[in-house]
């Protein structure tokens, strides 16, 4: 198999140049060319010797390949003269020089992407010339979403010029652009915006994953899961179960002396029923919005999640909102107790939870470890219905 350089390998190191997109930011920023050499690599003179005729052959499938159909050079070739005493002296490609920039652009066929960003380049300046530079910068990028740059653009300069913080993302009023759009090319826009908007208009506690807090829209609002018992002050008459807005709940009058807070939902509708108490589906790390609720902090809070790293996880968060949490069957003896009803949890966390407790940090670390095995788990809902009526008997007594 031969290692001799052809022009297909010419053009593939080059394409992989083109493919970081050095050489169309140099041409946007309208640097001055600087010529490309690649060196080729020939027949030896003791090749030739035993291999003469595919090396003549290489030559001129070399010499062949480096003119277009109408005869154009695509790039310049140095010769080199390569000799032995027995074929005297043969001249072969010894390197190629690619002389400029239309040269490059036609040898790898990216004609058509420079006329798109010349395009593009004309509409960002005419629409939001603040993103010139970043065009520049991600030739490439820009030139991927050539189809949708103006509704891109449109967006972009509509979110500048509105007050986002009285408005849900779903009043972005540009012609063809909707939430899907925007979450389409939500990581592209927040680069487009960041690079656009003043600091005081990004909160960069939150990524692109969160576009409406980040770009100070008024986010979909939080709600919260509740049942009570026997609190007829709490809610409308003849009603136990609630949901609502998190911000209209921290404003309601809950006379509850202890709120338990479940992670399951099964379990949440068959939470026995506890005397002057509400349970709340925490339904995961959105219990956390419980730290909007102010009537909570003077109240007994009571936290039963799996026996899992992330339960305990989430445990250590709503601890730090309030420190007071008391946990109920996260421990080691209902662990043990329900061996048969563990599972794997898929992706275990080994984080540091400051807020445990020494016997839950100790669980917590032998969950870490695999003491009881691979990545066990004890979910809520697997968990013995008498177990849970035995652990809240001091309410219910």
């Amino acid at each position: 198999m031969s290692t001799w350089t052809d022009v297909d390998d010419i053009v593939a190191r080059l394409q992989k140049r083109w493919a970081t997109g050095r050489y169309l930011r140099d041409y946007a920023r309208g640097a001055d060319w600087v010529p490309i050499e690649l060196p080729v690599k020939a027949p030896t003179a003791a090749e030739l010797l035993h291999r003469f005729d595919e090396g003549v052959r290489w030559a001129e499938k070399f010499r062949s390949d480096s003119h277009t159909a109408g005869g154009t050079a695509r790039f310049t070739v140095t010769y080199r003269a390569v000799t032995s005493r027995s074929l005297g002296a043969n001249s072969l490609p010894g390197r190629v020089r690619i002389e400029s920039f239309e040269q490059l652009q036609s040898l790898l066929g990216k004609t058509r992407d420079v006329r798109a960003l010349d395009a593009i380049l004309e509409q960002t300046r005419s629409a939001v010339p603040g993103l010139v530079p970043w065009v520049v910068d991600h030739p490439l990028a820009a030139i991927e979403h050539q189809e949708v740059w103006g509704d891109l653009l449109a967006t972009v300069a509509w979110i500048a010029a509105s007050d986002t913080m009285l408005l849900y993302v779903r009043q972005i009023d540009v012609d063809g652009v909707d939430t899907k759009f925007v979450e389409r090319h939500r990581k592209l826009l927040d680069q487009l915006l960041t690079e656009v908007l003043p600091e005081e208009r990004i909160d960069a506690a939150y990524t692109a994953a969160d576009f409406a807090r980040r770009f100070r829209f008024r986010p979909k609002p939080l709600y919260t899961r509740v049942r009570s018992f026997g609190l007829e002050s709490s809610f409308p008459s003849g009603v136990s179960e609630v949901t609502l807005r998190t911000d209209e709940l921290a404003r309601l009058d809950i006379t509850a002396s202890t709120v338990f807070v479940v992670e399951n939902e099964i379990t949440y509708l068959a939470f026995p029923e506890v005397p002057a108490s509400i349970v709340v589906f925490g339904s995961g790390f959105a219990l956390t919005a419980l730290g909007n609720l102010p009537w909570l902090d003077n109240k007994e809070i009571v936290y039963w999640g799996d026996i899992d790293t992330h339960g305990f996880d989430i445990l250590n968060r709503l601890r730090t909102r309030f420190d007071s949490v008391r946990s109920i069957l996260m421990d080691e003896q209902t662990l043990r107790s329900h061996p048969g009803q563990w599972v794997v949890e898929p992706s275990p966390t080994d984080r540091p939870l400051p807020c445990l407790s020494v016997s839950e940090a100790a669980l917590y670390r032998d969950l870490v470890e695999d003491r009881f095995g691979p990545a066990v788990r004890l979910e809520q809902e697997r968990v013995r219905f008498s177990s849970l009526r035995q652990a809240l008997e001091p309410w219910l007594s």
